[in-house]
């Protein structure tokens, strides 16, 4: 047996981080920096996107994932908040990088709290702002 599936490693995990099969483990160093790189190109995207679209931030774009809809939903009152939902639900690599990036901070938060218990009523979110994009979780 391998040593990423003796460490229970899920193969999704390890392409995520690009370890070879015959390697084991992935630090919190390692999710961070994979977090940070990825929430900045996504970011990036996003500010290209509404760029083109002529669609103003500010006011900022708060993000978060609707699990009934299974779907990318914006939060708030943003002006153009229709049009954004269906660029980005229209768009399968958008909704893929946002799981991934939900994902990441998931498993960075969970490790960083350790044994500690984890409030399940609270919903991760991706703020578009016109400094950068952050990642914070709301209630």
């Amino acid at each position: 047996m391998d040593a990423v599936k003796e460490s229970r490693l899920d193969e999704g995990l390890a392409r995520i981080f690009g370890i070879a099969p015959d390697k084991a483990g992935v630090n919190l160093d390692a999710i961070r920096t994979k977090a940070a790189v990825s929430l900045a190109a996504y970011g990036k995207l996003l500010a290209e996107l509404f760029a083109r679209q002529k669609l103003p931030v500010p006011p900022p774009v708060q993000l978060q994932w609707w699990g009934e809809g299974s779907r990318i939903q914006v939060i708030g009152n943003h002006p153009d908040k229709l049009r954004i939902e269906v660029l980005l639900n229209g768009d399968g690599e958008l909704v893929e990088a946002f799981k991934e990036l939900e994902l990441l901070h998931e498993i960075m938060r969970n490790a960083e709290q350790g044994s500690q218990f984890t409030d399940l009523s609270q919903h991760f979110n991706l703020g578009i702002t016109s400094t950068g994009p952050l990642a914070f979780y709301t209630d």
